[in-house]
């Protein structure tokens, strides 16, 4: 019946085992495709957001720049004189130069355009540029001058066009270009509309940021620029068929969210759509990635992971065999030990190990054998501990801070590891480490003041590789104090907590720690530059320090509600009534608090 009994056992902690590990694996790989995905979409979509607005800007300043161009012809003396004495444009040789001269000018050294035309509405152009010519026209094969003169003075851009007739008088390639232009009605000196400025410039040069883009990264997600009725204005050599046959990408976006996803009937693919709009042009860019590309990536671990999962199985099938019959023997041995005690037996047991591969069940041994021992000898340890009452009290308060400073030190990793800062979340666990290693060395509860101002300098160091360069600290002790023997973990809550209260406003935050040192007394003050104390947060740390006085015992103090309450405590234990302990708001309405001690000069 026991090997039955102890089978059993076994066996359980065998299925256990095994079921976890499944358990973790299958759960592991769904939850790590989901996060995964989610994230990259994520990043791909606002990298795609980053790109549309750079190409929107840089697409922008381009036509800025001929509009400014348009403008400052439009605000000429010479063109407006020119046109008040005879309202055209029918210019001598001289006359021209000096208008050539000007647009020159005004075009610039970078050549803001590719070409400048000006008309008057008696059918005569003056045009400088890639073409430089003075002639009459037959104003009615202008089929933009109707809209531009109905925009009174404001600019009208034109959809991408091929034309062979903006070419040199030296070229005689009959090559199409293509181009894009800018039109604006033109006011004589009386506001009367009496001609109109066209600047030209080449859509190579308008949209080369985004075609080297797309020639440098094989991979680069395809760019669509709509106008405000939704017609394609780039790509812009599209043929007519060719532009029937895209995607309604322009009816599918989210104008409120920026992205969309949109599924492609004709590749059978989701993609995903990320959108700007421009307020200048009215046009709307918009950048399309197959969804399958952007997790491609995870696919491929998926894969991998497949491999690792049918490895572990294995793995956890032995260990889990093993694991389950380790524990069955010792946890036998232990039930036979406690059946064997009796209070005539209690401390007279032999310290024998048990055969077991944990240390934990050995350890549960050893505690049983000392509990034993120390039954015997409960009222000796009785009249002891109330001896040490006030040690104790000491040691728990300090005890209560360590993992309060764990807490808050991990919850910043977490905000780098989300943030992918995966360079500061190293140097944040190294510098962990240090601070843990401070904190847990050695048996005593005191340390100098030195040792508490580096541990200190350690922890702020975590906080600005935090907060980079909103945050900036500075500490000057005088080193007469650095000796001085001051409980573990006294001054960094009151530092961790002038951050927490002194980062409440708009960056950059300074934090000031400064010693003072008087005939009678020496204390360390902690400066934020927050918003400072209000009157309720002073009463209500005031009621709370003088309720915990006048309690007996050590009050119960939860991780989130310790700090100003817990070093008080420890402090008035230590310092007793020469206790310096201080808070409010400096004269400029920032936090401070101020610990220290009273003593005479000679022991500073």
């Amino acid at each position: 019946m026991k090997k039955n009994h102890q089978i059993k056992l076994q066996t359980k902690f065998f299925l256990a085992y095994l079921g976890l590990a499944l358990l973790v694996v299958i759960a592991f790989s769904i939850f790590f495709y989901r996060y995964t995905s989610n994230i990259l979409i994520e990043r791909e979509t606002k990298a795609a957001a980053d790109m549309n607005l750079s190409f929107l800007q840089q697409t922008e300043q381009i036509l800025q720049d001929m509009d400014s161009v348009s403008i400052n012809i439009g605000y000429s003396n010479l063109v407006k004189d020119r046109l008040a004495e005879a309202n055209d444009l029918r210019v001598s040789s001289d006359d021209f130069m000096a208008l050539a001269d000007l647009f020159v000018t005004i075009n610039g050294a970078d050549l803001k355009v590719d070409q400048i035309n000006l008309y008057d509405f008696s059918g005569s152009v003056v045009q400088v540029g890639i073409k430089n010519n003075s002639k009459k026209m037959d104003m009615d094969t202008l089929p933009w001058l109707t809209q531009t003169k109905e925009l009174g003075g404001k600019k009208l851009l034109s959809l991408p066009y091929a034309t062979t007739e903006i070419t040199s008088n030296s070229n005689t390639s009959r090559t199409p270009v293509w181009y894009m232009s800018l039109y604006r009605v033109f006011h004589n000196r009386y506001k009367k509309q009496v001609g109109a400025i066209e600047t030209v410039k080449k859509c190579s040069t308008i949209f080369k940021y985004i075609t080297s883009y797309q020639q440098k990264n094989a991979d680069a997600p395809s760019v669509y620029i709509y106008d405000k009725n939704g017609t394609l204005v780039f790509p812009y050599k599209l043929e007519e068929s060719e532009q029937k046959s895209l995607p309604d990408y322009f009816s599918s976006i989210d104008s409120t969210l920026g992205h969309a996803s949109f599924f492609n009937d004709d590749s059978r693919t989701t993609e995903i759509l990320v959108s700007t709009s421009s307020s200048y042009t009215g046009w709307t860019y918009v950048t399309v990635q197959p969804q399958n590309h952007i997790l491609q990536p995870v696919r491929n671990l998926i894969h991998v992971l497949g491999l690792g999962v049918a490895a572990m199985l294995a793995c956890s099938v032995f260990i889990s065999w093993y694991l389950s019959r380790s524990l069955t023997k010792p946890i036998k041995q232990l039930r036979n030990i406690i059946k064997k005690t009796a209070l005539d037996t209690l401390g007279q047991q032999k310290q024998e190990p048990l055969d077991a591969s944990f240390d934990e069940l050995e350890e549960l041994n050893q505690a049983f054998l000392s509990m034993s021992s120390n039954l015997k000898t409960s009222m000796d340890e009785l009249i002891d501990t109330r001896q040490q009452e006030i040690k104790s009290r000491s040691l728990a308060l300090q005890s209560q801070i360590n993992p309060h400073f764990y807490y808050n030190t991990l919850s910043g990793i977490i905000v780098l590891a989300e943030n992918n800062q995966s360079d500061e979340v190293v140097k944040m666990c190294r510098n962990l480490t240090k601070i843990m290693r401070y904190i847990t060395k050695g048996d005593s509860s005191s340390v100098t003041l030195g040792e508490e101002t580096e541990y200190i300098q350690e922890y702020l160091y975590c906080m600005k590789v935090r907060y980079q360069s909103s945050l900036n600290y500075e500490i000057h002790v005088d080193e007469s104090l650095l000796s001085l023997k001051i409980p573990k973990l006294s001054i960094q809550p009151l530092v961790e907590n002038a951050l927490k209260y002194g980062t409440n406003c708009e960056p950059p935050w300074s934090l000031t720690i400064q010693s003072r040192i008087t005939e009678d007394s020496w204390q360390i003050d902690i400066i934020d530059s927050g918003t400072g104390f209000t009157e309720e947060s002073i009463q209500l740390i005031h009621s709370r320090i003088e309720a915990a006085a006048a309690k007996p015992g050590m009050p119960e103090i939860e991780i989130n509600g310790m700090g100003m309450l817990n070093v008080y405590l420890r402090w008035k234990l230590f310092c007793g009534d020469d206790i310096i302990f201080e808070y409010g708001n400096t004269k400029d309405g920032h936090g401070i608090v101020s610990i220290g001690r009273k003593t005479s000069r000679e022991h500073v």
